[in-house]
């Protein structure tokens, strides 16, 4: 028995003469969901981070939901078949879109590499049902430039819509994204003259303008400052919110004063244990505290998980315990207030280098 089937009942068919092909826009890689904001207690920690208060701060209630399935969709808006108005179609009630592999990438069992699309960017495509249009399948993206006057970084949110919380969200960037690799004398230049992590505040002997925006890694917008540090140290997709950044922090200003920066792929604090300066205190015998010179390095083991540590600047002892200028202590750039105890248990001082110059 046949069964004959006109080509117009099956045109919504992908793999039979039916490709529905279509060209637009990445306008997000997660949505959101905005519960307002609500206050919390947070635990405040001393040098050591050890629970020492407690404090009430105002956290964004807006939470991300990335692609469900953790396959690397993006939701795309199509031209001709979705409306640019966003109120009409919001961002998140546009599809998911998938986003074809290479055959040198199976993409599953975790075998494969992640796509990276980001807002903004111009995709072609086709359609699994081309009638309903639920299902694209996106092929490959466009080369393009920015219009004149936008950014090339990316905040691309302003003139794409996107609602994504993903670098496209953060806030007005403070003019350091294109510093040079040199911009000061020295470290103190760079902390306290050239107005890098912004003012000085001598007060709280911290740089306020360093600190991270409330919500951790699902904060809906990020601190420009802290973003710009990391993309000028090659780590470009880094927020600074929810991340370990003190070894960033040490990284990035060892560069602007023409020192030598720690590289590679991997920026952790106890990769500074090897650091090409010359070793002041190799963690064995007594700690010579008259041969430590203002900003040598330091590094600290941490409690949790192994390997973790704490890196920072020194800056001066307190009845026997080191005081550091160090980022992400108490989630900003600060000199600590009373001081980390050396010996402590979990908290040992493993090594003290000397920044080299370039």
């Amino acid at each position: 028995m046949f069964v004959i089937v006109k080509l117009q009942d099956v045109s919504n068919f992908a793999g039979l003469d039916g490709f529905c092909w279509f060209v637009g826009q990445v306008e997000a890689r997660v949505v959101t969901h905005d519960a307002g904001t609500r206050t919390v207690t947070q635990t405040t920690y001393d040098d050591d981070g050890e629970p020492d208060g407690t404090e009430q701060v105002q956290v964004s209630g807006v939470t991300t939901i990335p692609d469900p399935l953790r396959l690397g969709r993006v939701k795309v808006r199509c031209i001709g078949y979705h409306t640019q108005d966003r109120d009409q179609l919001p961002t998140e009630d546009l599809p998911w879109a998938t986003v074809l592999h290479p055959i040198t990438s199976p993409g599953i069992s975790g075998v494969g590499t992640n796509p990276f699309l980001i807002e903004g960017t111009t995709v072609f495509g086709f359609f699994l049902d081309a009638h309903d249009k639920q299902h694209p399948v996106i092929l490959g993206c466009f080369a393009g430039r920015d219009a004149p006057g936008a950014s090339s970084d990316y905040r691309v949110s302003s003139r794409t819509g996107a609602t994504g919380p993903t670098l496209a969200d953060a806030g007005p960037i403070d003019d350091v994204d294109s510093i040079p690799e040199v911009v000061g004398e020295d470290i103190e230049d760079c902390l306290y003259n050239k107005g890098i992590y912004g003012q000085y505040d001598p007060k709280t002997q911290s740089w306020p303008e360093m600190k991270e925006h409330p919500g951790g890694k699902s904060a809906r917008t990020h601190n420009g400052r802290l973003r710009s540090m990391f993309k000028q140290i090659g780590f470009p997709q880094a927020t600074g919110e929810g991340t370990h950044w003190c070894a960033a922090f040490v990284t990035h200003v060892l560069q602007c004063a023409g020192m030598v920066p720690l590289k590679g792929n991997r920026l952790g604090a106890r990769e500074y244990q090897n650091y090409p300066g010359e070793v002041i205190w190799d963690g064995t015998g007594e700690i010579p505290y008259d041969k430590i010179n203002k900003n040598d390095i330091m590094v600290f083991e941490r409690p949790g998980r192994k390997g973790a540590g704490h890196v920072g600047l020194y800056h001066s002892t307190n009845n026997g315990k080191i005081r550091l200028t160090n980022g992400n202590a108490s989630n900003t750039l600060k000199i600590d207030r009373n001081g980390r105890n050396p010996n402590r248990s979990g908290h040992k001082l493993l090594k003290v280098i000397r920044p080299v110059k370039a």
